[in-house]
Order: structure tokens, then sequence, then C-alpha cells
């Protein structure tokens, strides 16, 4: 009996002590609401502390390898690019990312190799998940997760065009469905053959589409 109990008591402590964790911090990224705000995020900031995708390449350890043929790989439409030069006025894409992150390295080459293709009216930076906690914490997944990568577009003032987060939205919607039925590595296997074959496309259109509001 004196054992069941202590067994009880310290479930009921891990439990109290992982709500604890969590909340504080919440706070700390957050403040005294808990709750974090774009409008409180200084997004040109940031931006201006990121580094450029060929430094984030040049530094890159983690599927480093991947990274770099998924870039060098990258097409973009003529039809694309003449919609991104004739954008009325520069955009800016700050995108939170990791890269040991198989999300990041199947998206973020490709959205560079579109900024490559309209250098007059496209730039990117990139910064890490812990100077851009507070962007993932405002710009979570339709389940809620802060994720990599988690990117936003600034217009040529600094305010807040959109935010796309992790993964194409069709692409999303079908890997939430599906983990509810799958295990876990299948579906992963399943996701990353999905991003071999669409070959940053579906990625593409959509920034494309945030960038042309």
């Amino acid at each position: 009996m004196l054992l069941c109990r202590l067994n009880y008591n310290w479930v009921v402590f891990r439990s109290i002590l992982g709500l604890a964790i969590a909340f504080f911090t919440v706070a700390s990224v957050s403040g005294s609401s808990g709750v974090v705000r774009f409008q409180d995020i200084d997004y040109p900031g940031l931006y201006a502390r990121g580094i450029t995708f060929a430094a984030f390449l040049e530094n890159a350890r983690a599927r480093r390898d991947e990274w770099r043929a998924h870039y060098n790989d990258a097409t973009v439409t003529p039809d694309l690019m003449t919609r991104m030069r004739a954008l009325p006025d520069k955009r800016r894409l700050l995108v939170v990312a990791d890269d040991s992150c198989s999300d990041s390295a199947n998206t973020v080459p490709y959205i560079a190799r579109l900024v490559d293709g309209a250098p007059e009216r496209l730039e990117m930076r990139v910064i890490d998940r812990q100077r851009g906690s507070a962007i993932m914490a405002a710009h979570r997944t339709p389940d809620g997760r802060a994720a990599t990568p988690t990117i936003v577009i600034l217009g040529d003032d600094g305010r807040v065009l959109g935010t796309w987060t992790e993964r194409p939205s069709s692409t999303q919607s079908w890997f939430l469905e599906k983990q509810k039925t799958t295990m876990q590595k299948p579906l992963h296997d399943e996701l990353l053959e999905w991003y071999s074959k669409d070959a940053g496309k579906t990625t593409v259109a959509e920034i494309a589409d945030i960038l042309s509001r």
C-alpha cells in the first residue's frame, strides 16, 4: 500500500512539474498574459538580425546534403517569375528554420530559389528557432503546435502581409487527418515521398500567392 501511494504521489508530482514548466516557458516568451500576439513582435528587428539563405546553407550541419540538393535542383516557372517581378513594392520573407527539420529542408530551399529570381522585389532572411520562438508561438499549426519552418511575409513598410507554417495547407490537412489512423514512421515516410515528387511546386505556389497580396 505504501509503495502504491508513493508511486501515485510521484506521478502527480511529475504531472504538476510538467505543467509548471510549460506555464513558465510560455510566460517567458509571451509575458503575463500567456498569449503571444503578433502585434507585439518586432518583425523588422528580427529580420535585421537574420542571415541570408546562402549563409544559412553554409552553416547547415544537419541534412546538409539534402538542403544543398533541393536548392540546386529547384526551378521556378517563368510565369511565376514574371508575377514576382511585377509586385508593386518589395516583400521581405522572415523565415524561422532549423537545419535538422525535414519540413524546413523540403520547403525553404525552393522558396529561396523563388526569391533569387526576383531580387529587385524579394529578400529573405533566416533566423533559428530560439530567436524566432515568439514568431512560432504566435503563428501555430492548425493543431496548435509551434513548428518550423514558420514564414512571415513583410511589406516594404514592415507590416505583416501573411504567414505560412510548416508545410503546404493541403498537405497539412491530409497529414493531420491521416495521423489519427497511421503510425508516425510510415506516415512520415509517406510525407517525405510526397515532398520528393512535388519538388517544392506546391510550397512555392502558396508562398507566391501570399507575396501577391
